[in-house]
């Protein structure tokens, strides 16, 4: 459903906003979405603690938990807004540098804004409530909605001439929306959730905040992935790089939500396995994920690898060549991080926290001396080479902690990743003399898109990668011929 979202809005805001008005609304949007740091790992401590007391039928502890969380994060909203109300003029002068708008047109926005974090705030809470549940395909709806409601408001409002306000006008109405979704949603599915914060005692709230202390560390790294480079591009090179940037990077990540898709019930999974002590099916679990996001996040960045360039091409034009680059390193970069991702939400299903907090602090220390000397002296190409070296170190450090902790077999998972990377590596080569790839228009591509994909999967069948679960699970979405069940690949 978001596929064609940054596709049409991306030429729309550059014809009518110019580079510098996209830089903005990366920088914006940026703003917004760093101030999910402000929920002190709340967050992930109420989804693992909602499938516990859910899977043991303990209402009494289950509202507890919620109820603090909502009195935390009410808290975290209210200071969440002063702080950044009362830094408005430092961002400005940080981030905003020779634009062409008035400091008090963007003070105004900055102030609206945070009206947008607050309700941002306010949601996790009942978000938590509903990934604790494995509710994931409500989850996945809001997300897609976020990104969906948030482009149409932007192309509107600005349609109307509203420029920069417009935007900020499309997040707060987008924060709106899903604030009373998620409150609708999770009291539906959980009928037994009381709301009463007064109810709250301080011994719940420190006994959930000494948790979350820990995974809040995590969530700060992530953040800090995701969106310094962007920041410290337009503080040391200006907000058209930025924006060239958040083009880039706006696109990996949508690719990289992809196989994402695949790793977003482990958390909750890895809480109720063990809270029933399977440890037997929590190591299936910890290998699949790894099996799925290897079979699909190789596929992926196969056809981005070969097509980037050929694709921006023809989408914003010649001359987008950094762009181009920028989207084969991100996208590699973003499906590279997804690696770590079955260790860390296992490891706090588990309740195990201190390896992922090492990882956290490493990372996110080498993310930011890294990408900040990187940055300042080679700009654009800086960020890319901070952001690769970071944040695929972190995930490979993780993974070894995470096996390390747990004593599973290094030689399963790398066999895992073994067959889809010599598989891929090949069909790349192969396409890269065979096709003429710089020749192909839109017909084209998607033709060799969906053609190198169905190679692909097939030459994994063929090398016997899936087995008789991984069909069971297929044909929950897709009926298998009996005479490929019945053929030697799957002997």
């Amino acid at each position: 459903m978001i596929a064609p979202v940054p596709f049409l809005l991306t030429p729309f805001l550059l014809r009518h906003l110019g580079t510098q008005g996209f830089g903005a609304w990366a920088v914006l949007l940026s703003i917004n979405s760093l101030t999910s740091l402000a929920d002190i790992g709340v967050m992930g401590t109420l989804t693992k603690h909602v499938s516990e007391h859910y899977t043991r039928e303990d209402y009494t502890n289950l509202n507890k938990v919620v109820n603090a969380g909502i009195l935390i994060f009410l808290a975290v909203a209210v200071m969440g807004v002063l702080v950044v109300n009362l830094a408005a003029g430092f961002l400005i002068s940080v981030f905003f540098r020779n634009v062409q708008v008035s400091h008090a047109q963007l003070q105004f926005v900055i102030h609206v804004l945070t009206v947008g974090i607050a309700l941002n705030l306010l949601t996790y809470p009942f978000s938590s409530v509903i990934s604790g549940l494995q509710r994931l395909d409500f989850i996945n709806l809001f997300w897609a909605l976020n990104t969906i409601i948030t482009a149409v408001g932007a192309a509107f409002f600005v349609s109307l001439g509203l420029g920069i306000e417009g935007l900020v006008y499309a997040i707060v109405l987008t924060s709106s929306l899903l604030f009373i979704l998620n409150i609708a949603v999770s009291r539906h599915l959980l009928p037994q959730l009381r709301v009463r914060p007064a109810s709250v005692r301080w011994s719940d709230i420190k006994k959930l905040s000494a948790f979350s202390s820990q995974i809040y560390v995590s969530q700060m790294a992530t953040a800090v992935y995701i969106h310094m480079e962007k920041l410290l591009l337009a503080h040391f090179t200006g907000l058209t790089a930025a924006g060239w940037y958040d083009i880039a990077n706006d696109l990996a990540t949508k690719i990289r939500n992809v196989p994402a898709l695949l790793i977003t019930p482990l958390m909750p999974a890895a809480a109720e396995l063990d809270a029933r002590q399977d440890d037997a099916r929590a190591r299936e679990l910890y290998y699949r994920a790894h099996k799925y996001l290897a079979f699909v996040g190789v596929g992926m960045f196969l056809v981005v690898a070969l097509l980037a360039h050929r694709f921006v091409e023809l989408w914003l034009g010649t001359g987008f060549d950094g762009t181009a680059r920028a989207l084969i390193v991100l996208a590699g970069v973003q499906i590279g991080n997804l690696v770590g991702a079955p260790a860390l939400l296992i490891l706090i299903g588990k309740g195990i926290l201190q390896p992922a907090v090492r990882v956290a602090l490493v990372g996110m220390t080498g993310t930011l001396i890294v990408s900040t000397t990187l940055i300042a002296r080679f700009g654009f190409t800086g960020a890319l080479y901070g952001t690769s070296v970071s944040v695929l170190g972190a995930a490979a450090y993780l993974v070894f902690l995470f096996h390390q902790e747990t004593g599973y077999a290094w030689g399963t998972l790398l066999k895992t990743y073994a067959k889809p990377l010599l598989l891929g590596t090949c069909l790349g080569g192969l396409s890269m003399h065979l096709f003429p790839i710089g020749r192909l228009h839109w017909g084209g591509m998607i033709c060799m898109s969906l053609g190198l994909t169905a190679v692909y999967a097939f030459m994994l069948l063929w090398l016997r990668y899936f087995d008789e679960l991984d069909l069971r699970v297929l044909e929950r979405f897709m009926p298998i011929p009996e005479v490929v069940r019945e053929s030697s690949l799957f002997s």
